[in-house]
């Protein structure tokens, strides 16, 4: 067996794969949009707001005033 043949055997032919069709736009993503947009519209302090109300449902407890740091 030669090098050439070798190589010719442990090649494998590459297949494209078929490109799927995605649509560009769905409802989930124009849901998204908007809500960055109006997430980029709220103040440092209705961000906390939010931040603390979203802890509060993940972790569970009924103290909304106790502050939440997130870790960094």
């Amino acid at each position: 067996m030669s090098i050439g043949h070798a190589l010719s055997v442990v090649k494998q032919p590459v297949r494209k794969r078929a490109k799927l069709d995605y649509p560009t736009e769905t409802e989930g993503s124009r849901l998204a949009a908007k809500a960055r947009k109006m997430a980029s519209k709220l103040t440092p302090e209705e961000r906390r707001a939010h931040f603390n109300a979203a802890m509060v449902l993940i972790y569970g407890g009924d103290d909304t005033k106790k502050t939440t740091v997130p870790r960094r």
